[in-house]
């Protein structure tokens, strides 16, 4: 095997961690997204199908390394010891996706969370909307039966 397998799996780790940096920052405009006066439904599906772009991207990462991976895998396990650098490497590039894997997970269920918070309120403002519409309309029926006597 040559070192051109393990190059193109490590740049296939290293693009993932780009992807999985644009997801974290996906995430933040998100947050901000759901911390703003008025929420911006609009901006959020933007953000969201964004953020869908992004991760079909990191799928095909990841198929695209297991397959390589499934080629030099024996290899690999056979001569652990001359190709020990790599793997090292390799490994430290798993562990940064593990935390930024985690780090986009918390972000989710925060995210998650506060946009329960924003559609509870908006249906407050519409069920507010509504009661409100109902008076108005009470109050015309009898403002109109008035006049009529």
């Amino acid at each position: 095997m040559n070192g051109t397998y393990l190059t193109a799996l490590s740049e296939s780790l290293e693009k993932k961690i780009a992807v999985l940096d644009e997801i974290i920052e996906k995430n933040k405009e998100q947050e901000a997204l759901l911390k703003e006066e008025t929420f911006s439904f609009e901006a959020f599906d933007k953000n969201a199908e964004e953020k869908g772009v992004l991760i079909f991207r990191l799928e095909k990462l990841d198929d695209g390394f297991e397959s390589l991976y499934e080629k030099v895998r024996e290899e690999l396990n056979a001569n652990r010891a001359a190709y020990a650098k790599e793997i090292a490497h390799m490994q430290d590039l798993i562990r940064m996706i593990t935390e930024k894997s985690a780090t986009i997970q918390a972000g989710e269920t925060r995210n998650k969370a506060s946009l329960e918070k924003v559609f509870k309120n908006e249906r407050e403002k519409l069920r507010n909307g509504r009661s409100g519409v109902k008076a108005l309309k009470s109050y015309n029926q009898a403002m109109n039966f008035k006049n009529e006597l």
